[in-house]
């Protein structure tokens, strides 16, 4: 069964939801034209950082059927609990199957198998550790891009229950951080004066929460004001970016160099250099073979030359790998840059921020702690762009508090 699955075969009986089975092969799956588009419908939820609750939710009010209503009308798998079309109980959707859909990697079209093992001497089955599993990559036709899920996958690996509350969650929720701990930062209601009843919600380290002191620092920050923050930023990035795409490519750039532990110009100088020195052995060596094929050289000098050269040439050539391994990672990083200043460019008019817009463009974001400078207290920001990173070597700025 391993062999098999290790070749891309696929041997469940009833295809994930989103799928079918192959008429022409059974062992094949292909995207399901009535229940595909519900599968990408989930993931565009929940980039917009819906949670499992909220997109069941909204498929219930939709009125979309769930996986087993699907698979017990088609025959596939029978479902016990079926009380008939329109009955509401088509229509309640498990968190635990949502988590599953936007966790699994068959939507990218990969063959996942041989996930558990058997104890047969208790006769249960258990789950294998992930580095056991049997994954097969781009064996079916995908339902969702890599790029959507692998975002889909950092919301659920932030995801965050509602605090007590009930205040839908943060639109900041599992995106900022506390650079010194590396902790989340959380935010909660505080009341600012008895005479203001009104709810004014604040950011604060989670390590220093719990622990107080010993833990962490406060990092403490006003969400407005983040976000007031992360607005502006946007916008004068987005502006620029229309304005002049090519002065803010270099700059993108420039700042990457300055993360970089990596001279790149001088990683394409060595390459020139090696490039040219491996030319030059190269007719060393086609000489001294011609030469001793005319006889003008003898065996016993050629034996002595040529692994001089050849262990020359040898090292020379591992030198040039890591070096055009580190000239792709560069326009890699170029590419990445023309992406981002092509998405920030749609964001010059913004007007407000909602957590669809913050997962887009940002991966995450760091919040100091207060200090004083000159007298006053200052705090930086530091906002990870996605495709790019930090875009300054000491935070997006530092806001006077």
């Amino acid at each position: 069964m391993t062999t098999k699955a290790r070749a891309g075969v696929y041997h469940s009986t009833v295809p994930p939801f989103g799928y079918r089975k192959s008429p022409e092969d059974s062992h094949k799956l292909i995207p399901d034209a009535e229940t595909a588009p519900i599968v990408r419908r989930m993931y565009e939820l929940a980039v917009q950082g819906k949670g499992y609750k909220a997109i069941g939710n909204v498929l219930k009010r939709e009125r979309i059927p769930i996986p087993a209503y699907w698979h017990h009308v088609r025959g596939e798998r029978t479902w016990a609990g079926f009380q008939g079309e329109g009955h509401i109980s088509n229509y309640m959707w498990n968190e635990t199957t949502i988590k599953w859909i936007l966790s699994h990697e068959v939507y990218i079209g990969s063959l996942v198998a041989q996930k558990q093992s058997k104890l047969f001497k208790v006769g249960k089955n258990y789950v294998k550790p992930k580095d056991e599993w049997v994954v097969v990559k781009d064996i079916f036709e995908p339902i969702v891009d890599l790029e959507l899920w692998e975002r889909v996958q950092e919301v659920n690996g932030k995801r965050r229950r509602m605090c007590k509350a009930k205040r839908e969650p943060s639109i900041f929720s599992g995106i900022v951080y506390c650079p010194d701990c590396g902790r989340r930062i959380s935010f909660f209601p505080e009341r600012t004066s008895k005479n203001n009843p009104e709810k004014t919600y604040f950011g604060s380290c989670q390590n220093y929460k719990a622990n107080g002191p010993d833990g962490c620092t406060p990092h403490r920050i006003k969400e407005q004001d983040l976000y007031d923050i992360v607005l502006k930023d946007i916008r004068e990035w987005a502006t620029m970016a229309l304005a002049d795409e090519q002065a803010v490519l270099g700059r993108v750039m420039e700042q990457q160099q300055i993360n970089s532990t990596v001279d790149y110009g001088l990683v394409e100088g060595k390459r020139r250099t090696i490039e040219k020195r491996l030319g030059e052995i190269e007719k060393v060596i086609s000489k001294l073979y011609e030469d001793y094929a005319l006889g003008r050289l003898a065996g016993a000098s050629i034996d002595n030359l040529m692994p001089k050269y050849q262990r020359e040439q040898e090292e020379l050539k591992k030198q040039l790998s890591a070096l055009q391994e580190q000239s792709a990672e560069h326009d890699a990083t170029e590419q990445n840059a023309e992406k981002w200043i092509s998405l920030i460019q749609q964001y010059s008019d913004l007007k407000e921020l909602n957590s669809c817009i913050i997962n887009e463009l940002i991966t995450k974001i760091l919040v100091g702690d207060k200090r004083r400078v000159n007298g006053e207290k200052v705090q930086s920001i530091e906002i990870h762009y996605r495709f790019i990173g930090n875009l300054t070597d000491s935070g997006n700025g530092e806001t006077i508090q």
